[in-house]
């Protein structure tokens, strides 16, 4: 499944990721794709707080996996 939004704000961007995750909460993987400054940070954010964590989230760019403790 391809799913692609516009978010004109970093503040749009984090409750988008943090609802999809409320909604859709047996998603297992989620793939980022995009130039620096795309707004992969806020997105991946805005994921934490949906899911309830509270760390500090870093960002995704030359990472292979950042785990955060959480509730899932």
């Amino acid at each position: 499944m391809h799913l692609r939004l516009t978010s004109h704000r970093p503040q749009d961007t984090q409750a988008i990721a943090a609802d999809l995750v409320r909604h859709h909460p047996g998603l297992r993987v989620i793939a980022l794709r995009g130039e620096l400054g795309a707004g992969k940070t806020c997105f991946v954010q805005g994921l934490a707080d949906g899911l309830g964590i509270g760390a500090p989230v870093t960002s995704p760019t030359y990472t292979l996996i950042h785990e955060y403790p959480g509730p899932r």
